[in-house]
């Protein structure tokens, strides 16, 4: 058997060491390569012949350019020429909260690169990340990369198929191919003890360190036998230390050397480039299927341990797409702030969210230091993406602050299709003058008087003034609030005055198009109800007199849940169940004893009931929480609710969720779609075999479809969507039976699970918000998630003179 050795670093921006410390370090590994290079041409270090370094990111590559004089770079693409450093297209370790387009534009990054020295790259690597988006591999091949090798690492996690060192044509959502080797863990060779520990200049290599990787490598080779592996070599990942972030180790040939004079005449060891080895396994010509779909990362539940930094960076991901749109029309743009908030919106979506011991000791200063770099990654990318948005306001003639400035807003479409949307005009408590007497809105283009409804915010200390507005692409209009004389009725409309109409009565002298009381919402499009305790027990599509709720609900719909393990650590210091009990939860992220919470509807109250909606508050009973209500708004002229659930939520050590109930449906035959990274698909259809089914991250939100119509819900601040039951169970994979498509929906609104690298405290007050919508007009999966991604998106509005 010839093992083919890869040799590489695993990047990881944090969980060893502060991110700006690590891009030092990365760049210090870089040099070491190249010395190592060096060393080797000049004849110095002939024992270290045949040492190839893979690069795994393109970000090492980057980083080292913006760090180094001319006389590093030249040295490093010497490197590369000699094949002693081999490139790769990879940007860093993406999670599934990586936007396609930024995807392709950093991949693109380096196939140009590449081609600047003369250097086809074709190959990606990924390590540690336990899947990719189905829109990743069209990514991968949009760009010209063909080939790529990931190293899935299956705690918490799977590899599909059921296999390791599965070869397999990727076939991607346009029908393109990419060939994908699905090996073993990144640090396999490091388990096999094949980098030998290291003092000074001299490796420590002695008889029992060649056994022991001898015994490792055979024993390996006949378990992988028994899954039907039968080539005549084995791809095998290494790190030249037995740590992520690891640097390269020239001592490897020593031992492979001497490994190979021992057992050569059974295993061979050869270290090579995985371009190197992507040549060889296609000049095979081997028989290699091909499959098509999703590849769901199993790791990407713990992006949610940190639900402010995943809400800021969603707003920012908004906002850059918003810009974009307005380059392509022709605007300017600080190309700086630009280039600023795509780095930050990438390095946030990359897989590393902090310190190794953010669980055991979540009040180590390192642990807190690189949860705070993480969080600052989303806020400077919202930060970068709020001020280019000033730029194109100020560049429209926004206007100040200014003493007699006019009640008077520019409102422009950024986006390059028609759209209609709620808009909201601020009156400040300095301005209050201008409308003692009452006010109109005026459309300044037409000169048209338009409907409004106005609520107080912010303390009641600011009114808003909510006006729907239809734009074409790229229009703007002109609004304005004129103060006029109002007659104020000095006698209530309804004769009968009904003091109490919000909470228990409903006037038939009134317009009545939309109900609010403390029992329920009623518009001309949709009927909810709530009972106390219960919670949400009807919602009702009026024009079709069907319920949206399924037949088979267990939880009442925009119900939280709270799931805890309970761990009695009272006289405990440090305890070790804390983590213990994070790594029982294998795959089913809980254990037989957690425990579930539904939260219990105790009061409501009218917040909103006008011309153009009704708006009620649920409060809930929740533990976990000091504090848990739903906001519900819904429209006299759309078929459409806003929920708004806000919680302040207790800090707690033990492994803890949140879960928020979505148990809907619209017509029979319906199925669930989602759009990830660009692509539309069907969970638990549109996959690779033996992939995970539990959850699955989405761009804007999912849909359920049918030939008579959708039902949408958007998902602005928490991407990641929970399917089926919570209690758990043995793991169903990808096409194994029992599993339904669609299947009840719960939005993952939190969770700290993980006994490393992510976040423990959820602590905190939250707003997260959600828009369902529903039609008989969106009659296939482009127009309901185009619909989802609408939802998602609003106008650009400040105020002029």
């Amino acid at each position: 058997m010839k093992i083919f050795l890869m040799h590489q670093t695993h990047t990881d921006i944090g969980y060893t060491e502060r991110q700006e410390k690590l891009e030092w370090y990365h760049v210090e590994y870089l040099k070491q390569a190249i010395v190592i290079s060096e060393a080797i041409r000049s004849g110095e270090k002939k024992e270290w012949e045949g040492f190839v370094w893979n690069n795994e990111t393109h970000w090492i590559i980057e980083t080292f350019l913006k760090s180094v004089d001319d006389s590093w770079k030249e040295r490093l693409f010497d490197a590369i020429k000699a094949g002693h450093i081999q490139l790769t297209a990879n940007f860093l370790n993406m999670t599934d909260l990586v936007d396609e387009s930024l995807l392709k534009k950093y991949l693109e990054k380096a196939v140009k690169f590449g081609k600047s020295i003369g250097v086809k790259i074709n190959t990606a690597l990924a390590q540690d990340v336990n899947g990719f988006g189905w829109g990743y591999a069209q990514a991968l091949y949009d760009t010209g990369v063909r080939r790529f090798y990931t190293c899935v690492h299956n705690h918490h996690g799977f590899y599909p198929f059921a296999k390791k060192h599965h070869v397999f044509y990727w076939e991607t959502p346009k029908h393109n191919k990419i060939l994908v080797w699905n090996g073993d863990v990144y640090h396999l060779g490091n388990l096999a003890k094949i980098p030998p520990n290291v003092y000074l200049d001299t490796p420590l290599i002695n008889f029992d360190d060649l056994e022991y990787t001898y015994q490792f490598l055979t024993d390996y080779i006949q378990v992988i036998k028994k899954q039907g592996y039968n080539f005549d070599f084995l791809p095998v990942v290494t790190k030249g230390l037995f740590v992520d972030n690891a640097p390269p180790n020239p001592y490897i040939m020593d031992k492979i050397r001497q490994f190979n004079q021992l057992y050569g005449h059974e295993i061979t060891i050869e270290m090579i480039g995985i371009n190197t080895f992507f040549d060889y396994v296609e000049s095979l010509n081997l028989d290699i299927p091909t499959l098509r779909g999703d590849w769901p990362d199993w790791w990407s539940d713990g992006y949610m341990s940190t639900p402010d930094g995943v809400m800021l960076y969603r707003e920012a991901l908004r906002s850059y797409h918003k810009i974009s749109s307005l380059i392509e029309k022709g605007y300017k743009f600080s190309l700086d702030k630009l280039t600023q908030l795509e780095d930050n919106l990438m390095m946030y979506a990359e897989h590393t969210w902090g310190y190794f011991t953010s669980v055991g000791e979540p009040w180590n200063k390192m642990t807190k230091k690189l949860e705070d770099r993480k969080n600052l990654l989303a806020s400077l990318a919202n930060k970068y993406a709020d001020e280019l948005i000033d730029e194109f306001t100020i560049s429209q003639k926004e206007a100040a602050k200014q003493a007699g400035r006019p009640l008077r807003y520019k409102v422009v479409n950024p986006y390059n299709y028609e759209r209609e949307e709620l808009v909201k005009l601020y009156i400040n408590w300095w301005e209050e003058y201008q409308v003692e007497t009452g006010y109109k809105v005026i459309n300044l283009n037409t000169n048209e008087e338009l409907e409004y409804q106005e609520t107080r915010v912010d303390d009641k200390s600011r009114r808003v003034v909510n006006v729907w507005v239809k734009l074409q692409p790229y229009e703007s209009i002109l609004l304005e609030i004129q103060g006029v004389k109002v007659h104020k009725p000095l006698v209530h409309p309804d004769p009968l005055y009904p003091r109490y109409s919000k909470i228990d009565y409903v006037s038939p002298y009134m317009d009545n198009q939309i109900i609010a009381t403390q029992f329920g919402l009623e518009t001309p499009y949709v009927r909810i109800k709530w009972e106390k305790d219960l919670g949400i027990t009807e919602i009702k599509d009026k024009k079709h007199n069907c319920s949206l709720i399924r037949k088979d609900i267990v939880v009442n719909p925009f119900t939280p849940i709270y799931e805890v393990s309970k761990i009695d650590y009272k006289y405990q210091f440090s305890p070790v169940e804390i983590k213990q009990v994070r790594s029982d939860f294998g795959r089913n992220r809980k254990t037989f004893s957690s425990e579930r919470f539904v939260g219990r509807l105790i009061n409501t109250r009218v917040l909103a009931c006008g011309q153009l909606y009704g708006k009620v508050e649920l409060k809930y009973e929740l533990p976990g929480t000091i504090y848990a209500t739903i906001e519900i708004t819904a429209y006299r002229d759309l078929p459409q609710i806003d929920i708004s659930f806000i919680c302040g939520k207790e800090t707690v050590w033990e492994p803890e969720s949140i879960y928020l109930s979505l148990p809907f449906s619209y017509q029979e035959a319906e199925e669930l779609w989602i759009d990830k990274t660009g692509t539309l698909m069907r969970p638990r259809i549109d996959q690779l075999p033996k992939t995970l089914t539990q959850f699955y991250t989405v761009d804007n939100g999912f849909a359920l479809v049918s030939k008579q119509g959708s039902l949408v819900v958007s998902l602005p601040d928490v991407p990641l969507i929970y399917l089926g039951k919570l209690e758990p169970d043995v793991i169903k994979l990808a096409f194994d039976e029992g599993l339904s498509n669609p299947d009840i929906i719960y939005s993952w609104v939190m969770n700290n699970y993980w006994e490393t690298n992510f976040s423990t405290s959820l602590g905190g007050f939250y707003q997260f918000n959600y828009r369902l919508y529903f039609s008989d007009t969106l009659t296939n999966e482009i127009d309901a998630l185009k619909k989802a991604k609408d939802l998602n998106s609003n106008f650009i509005v400040f105020p002029v003179k």
